[in-house]
């Protein structure tokens, strides 16, 4: 076990562990197949129950469907009426959609530094970004833990700011702050059902709210911009409808909202085995040397959509990178989440000097995402384990 399989020696697996992956029942087959043999592939009831059950899973009074999370960003920004000037403060590290949904509207992305133990927004370096054209601040849940929303309720309060507080909350469904649901923590909410989040529909998106005014603006945007739906018009016997503003073809389709929907009624027993598998790493960890784990807040209680650690690089022989590899040669699918915004080409207009973001800088050369999800057996978990211990053996001074 001293070789490395990259240096010749055996790999503690045979086969690569994905970071994260889908796990789909018989359960969610024939939920799908049901809808396939119905009346409706599209803007039929299914959606309609999957909000519903959204909702009360979240707290909220509403949920509306979108066709990815990417869209239910834009939307839930447009539905605000950003707009050219308007700023969106997003933290440094997030995946790209988070600032590009603000681009979209023609607004422009703030970044601002993240907390090196979190690795959630920092609340202090918000306060010192906020201008007359802040109109939205964005928490955005790492790894599956809510960023701290009091604390930025707190500071719209004391600041007498008008911005809206809005979740990225694509990594969070299931987790809690303070009693309350991940979704129900901020003014609006947006999700991702992409393969590897929480639950999936394949592709597609929500957003929780409990304002009305932001409710009805998503059911527009969502539809071309269209005043009365399907629906509506079919119950009225009219086909007249009028569009005023410009919307988008952001649907979820009957079929995936089918997939959701029979996922969902399984997220507390998959939370439970995504919860199992970190308390496993956590364990391990803490008795390996130069490796640690994420700071999580004591008001939270994590639905681990990541498992993050962090490399004390100072006490090894090689860098991120290298041990990166010696991951993957051990056939363990390891990944980095994320690259900071402001090194992607895109945003290099914008001129953003990386010494702003000093915990970014150093917190990103050292994060390692090691794989979890709900269709992990003990023996995966077992070999992820065990390779890390191998790799961190091999490597530290």
């Amino acid at each position: 076990m001293s070789n490395l399989a990259i240096y010749g020696g055996d790999p503690v697996r045979k086969t690569m562990l994905q970071y994260g992956r889908q796990s789909v029942s018989d359960k969610d087959v024939e939920a799908v197949k049901k809808v396939l043999l119905s009346d409706f592939l599209t803007t039929g009831p299914t959606v309609g129950n999957f909000e519903k059950s959204l909702a009360e899973f979240c707290g909220t009074k509403y949920a509306v469907c979108v066709s990815s999370g990417t869209a239910a960003l834009h939307s839930m920004y447009k539905s605000v009426g950003l707009n050219v000037n308007d700023e969106v403060i997003v933290p440094s590290i997030t995946f790209v959609a988070t600032a590009n949904a603000a681009l979209f509207c023609g607004a422009q992305p703030v970044f601002v530094d993240i907390d090196p133990d979190t690795l959630l927004i920092d609340i202090t370096e918000v306060e010192k970004k906020i201008t007359e054209n802040t109109k939205i601040v964005i928490g955005m849940d790492y790894a599956g833990q809510p960023a701290n929303y009091n604390s930025l309720y707190t500071l719209k309060n004391d600041t007498k700011s008008e911005f809206n507080i809005f979740a990225d909350a694509a990594h969070s469904l299931g987790a809690m702050q303070n009693n309350k649901n991940s979704g129900s923590l901020a003014d609006a909410s947006s999700f991702s059902f992409h393969p590897v989040k929480g639950i999936t529909s394949g592709e597609g998106g929500a957003i929780t709210t409990d304002d009305a005014t932001i409710y009805k603006k998503l059911k527009t945007i969502r539809n071309h911009g269209i005043s009365a739906d399907y629906n509506q018009r079919d119950d009225k016997v009219t086909w007249e409808y009028s569009i005023g503003e410009i919307g988008f073809n952001y649907r979820l389709s009957d079929i995936h909202a089918a997939l959701g929907l029979s996922q969902l009624s399984d997220i507390n027993l998959n939370l439970t085995k995504r919860r199992k598998i970190a308390q496993s790493y956590d364990g391990a960890i803490n008795n390996m040397e130069a490796v640690s784990t994420l700071t999580s807040l004591d008001e939270n209680v994590h639905s681990y959509h990541l498992y993050v650690i962090k490399l004390d690089l100072e006490k090894f022989k090689v860098g991120r990178r290298e041990i990166f590899q010696a991951m993957r040669g051990e056939n363990i699918g390891v990944n980095v989440h994320y690259i900071p915004l402001y090194k992607h080409p895109l945003y290099s207009e914008f001129r953003l000097n990386p010494d702003e973001f000093p915990n970014s800088n150093y917190v990103y050369e050292r994060i390692l995402t090691l794989p979890i999800w709900p269709g992990m057996t003990d023996r995966d978990v077992d070999s992820v384990i065990t390779a890390l211990d191998k790799v961190v053996k091999f490597y530290v001074r």
